[in-house]
């Protein structure tokens, strides 16, 4: 009897396994398990309007941007909404931690699999970064599996959290700590046992809900995310997955958590509050869904069509920077077809190790510009990653100055490299095509 358990267990995660690895073999994102869970939120983001929640939103984003809605962000505010209800829908779909499977999340609106995937951001999306979750219980057992391109990663991080929404952070592990094999290949526990020798080992607690996956690619052309899988280790045979019901209240949930966190908290808090036009100096936190081995500072611009605002970054010794322009309600505006985010890989450092970005709605010319996407409002998340330790009064720092984009030539460095009509038209080009790859399904 016991071999035959174990002979049904291990049918069980071959067949696991297999819905996980790549429908299209050069796309680690392309899994059958995707398309599945695609399906089934797409199914109930069609069939419920969470209409309440919606209103509910509708105020409380009004009401921490500031009351008084632009008539450029007012139409902005319904398709940001739209994009919250499916991300809270893509949380509980895949929140059944008997069954658990590998979910790409918070991105822009797709099409791949003969289906319209909308999108599910929220709440400051980085677009060099691919998100992906993993349902966890603290009771059991997992094996997550990877497998990492030669080419590597900016980043990489895997956050034990407690709450879908607001995060909070039970373990992490990070890129520095992940030990990967001679072929790219490792693999990850999770369980609420110590390590006692294991390696990438993550210890759960029966606070733990979900495996938050970070994969920055700060390369776009070269950079592609790990492929990964899960298993549960333990017998579960006797259990049955999460019905529709229970997955539609998790839905709610998720919503009216997000409202609040991300509306009141993110935008409201961490970013409104701030005089316009400035940044709060780089902090660590791990509250509102920031990643806590991160530092970030928040900002929100107003600038008219012949001002730019202009950014000097200092690194304090990360390895990892990214500057993203999103709209007024803090969610990214199509960057795929726009200059609106540029990492430190991306884009061109000074003589003395600065990075100067030029916010802006006009093309200043400038290498390192930041497209505001055509709006004359937005909303900032400066992030330093992978920072050293012991950096007392040499860690990292924002200014900002609001200019005419008139006055640039005379503001900026004389190495600044300024960039013809055809060397920005490759340069989007390249932004398109590395984007592309992460909805190739043929």
């Amino acid at each position: 009897m016991d071999i035959f358990i174990s002979l049904k267990r291990s049918a069980l995660c071959l067949t696991s396994l297999a819905l996980t690895f790549p429908l299209y073999a050069g796309n680690p994102l392309a899994t059958e398990d995707q398309r599945l869970l695609d399906e089934k939120a797409i199914s109930i983001y069609q069939n419920h309007s969470f209409g309440l929640l919606r209103i509910k939103a509708k105020a409380v984003y009004t009401l921490a941007y500031g009351l008084f809605v632009s008539a450029e962000a007012t139409p902005l505010l319904k398709s940001m909404i739209d994009e919250l209800v499916f991300s809270s829908i893509q949380k509980a779909v895949n929140s059944d931690p008997y069954f658990p499977k590998v979910y790409w999340v918070d991105t822009g609106p797709r099409q791949w699999f003969g289906m319209n995937v909308p999108g599910g951001r929220y709440s400051y999306d980085n677009p060099d970064v691919i998100y992906r979750i993993i349902p966890i219980d603290g009771s059991l057992h997992y094996k997550i599996h990877g497998h990492r391109a030669p080419e590597g990663l900016a980043d990489a991080t895997f956050s034990l959290i407690s709450n879908p929404n607001s995060q909070g952070t039970v373990a992490l592990l990070k890129n520095s700590e992940l030990q990967i094999d001679a072929d790219g290949e490792y693999e990850i526990t999770v369980d609420s046992d110590p390590a006692n020798g294991r390696i990438n080992h993550i210890q759960s607690s029966n606070d733990a809900v979900q495996l938050f996956v970070r994969n920055t690619l700060g390369d776009w052309q070269v950079q592609k995310p790990d492929s990964l899988s899960v298993e549960v280790l333990d017998d579960i045979s006797g259990k049955a997955p999460q019905s529709d019901t229970k997955i539609y209240l998790s839905a709610i949930k998720n919503l009216g958590e997000s409202i609040f966190f991300y509306g009141v908290g993110a935008l409201g808090i961490k970013t409104k509050l701030n005089a316009v036009n400035t940044f709060k100096q780089p902090e660590q936190s791990d509250d509102l869904g920031t990643l806590v081995s991160q530092a970030s500072s928040f900002g929100h611009f107003k600038i008219e069509d012949d001002e730019a605002l202009l950014l000097t970054v200092d690194m304090g010794g990360a390895d990892y920077f990214i500057a993203p322009a999103t709209g007024p309600w803090t969610i990214t505006i199509d960057p795929q077809n726009n200059l609106c985010s540029l990492d430190n890989h991306q884009a061109m450092a000074d003589t003395d190790g600065r990075y100067r970005f030029v916010v802006s709605l006009q093309d200043p010319g400038v290498y390192n510009w930041i497209s505001t996407t055509g709006l004359h409002e937005g909303t900032m998340m400066l992030r330093w990653q992978n920072l050293p330790g012991n950096q007392e009064g040499q860690g990292p720092a924002i200014s900002t100055e609001l200019v005419k984009i008139a006055d640039l030539p005379s503001m900026l460095p004389p190495e600044t490299h300024w960039v013809s009509v055809t060397e920005r038209q490759g340069q989007m080009v390249a932004r398109q095509e590395g984007y592309q790859f992460r909805s190739e399904v043929h």
